[in-house]
């Protein structure tokens, strides 16, 4: 629902309820264990180098294609062809549908189809937004990802990043097994959840001195969320955060050592 709600600003409301639904539900795509590798053929043609969630759409988008054209037995029959579950496929269309019914009837929400692929980011913002708890840094030393609270995981390895993972992603859940994998994964950049996380970041200070060149007090800011460093050093005017400390600091170094340049007669005279 969340997700849904952002993506109203973004004109990408019809892309992310095909995703949101089919997070909903079992995965359609089936990969039988004695041939694997020929479903795997057919499943990669939806693939896109960046993010598991885009697949979702290219699969919708070649599923209504082919039920436009085809009759009923006909789809199903493709359906087995291609390692697609048809009652899954199924529900997936009939909760998007129930989306879209819910969304139209709350007013909240306007749909309109669009003629121009949504952008990468605005379609990933809007997932983001319902995903933060779900994000990960790359360990520059191994495959595997530190996301929230310390845990860590690894992309599964069926996602198209498996094999060139990102330095940045976010992943649709998280699964135990032999250990922690990320299932449906995306790129991200660390700036996309500054403006999105908002009451969930954390802000912490350092080293707050007088900046002659700005004529202000500085500090260096690093943002976390949920322990984990979206931004590590950051220059900020430290005016708003502490300003007991910036007028001590102001009158020792800029008043009583010279350091602030300045056309103002009081100054020059005293």
């Amino acid at each position: 629902g969340r997700m849904i709600l952002a993506a109203q600003s973004r004109s990408c409301v019809q892309e992310v309820m095909i995703i949101a639904a089919a997070l909903s539900i079992q995965d359609p795509r089936e990969r039988p264990q004695d041939t694997k590798q020929a479903a795997d053929e057919k499943h990669h043609r939806f693939s896109d180098k960046d993010s598991d969630f885009v697949a979702f759409i290219h699969l919708w988008n070649y599923i209504e294609e082919q039920q436009n054209a085809l009759s009923v037995n006909q789809f199903r029959q493709l359906c087995h062809r291609e390692f697609l579950n048809y009652m899954r496929v199924r529900e997936w269309q009939d909760i998007y549908s129930q989306l879209k019914k819910s969304a139209q009837k709350s007013g909240l929400l306007t749909l309109s189809i669009n003629h121009i692929e949504p952008h990468y980011f605005h379609v990933h913002t809007a997932l983001l937004t319902g995903l933060l708890s779900h994000i990960g840094q790359k360990d520059m030393e191994s495959h595997e990802f530190t996301g929230p609270r310390n845990i860590r995981f690894a992309i599964f390895p069926h996602s198209c990043l498996f094999k060139k993972p990102p330095k940045w992603i976010m992943v649709s859940e998280l699964l135990e097994t032999r250990r922690l994998w990320g299932h449906i994964a995306a790129r991200i950049e660390p700036e996309w959840l500054e403006p999105l996380a908002g009451h969930l970041l954390k802000r912490h200070y350092s080293a707050p001195h007088w900046e002659k060149n700005k004529g202000v007090v500085i500090s260096h800011e690093k943002v976390t969320l949920f322990g984990l460093p979206i931004i590590y050093d950051r220059k900020i005017n430290y005016g708003s955060i502490d300003p007991k400390l910036c007028r001590a600091l102001f009158i020792r170094q800029a008043l009583v050592e010279g350091e602030w340049e300045t056309t103002h007669a009081f100054f020059h005279q005293n």
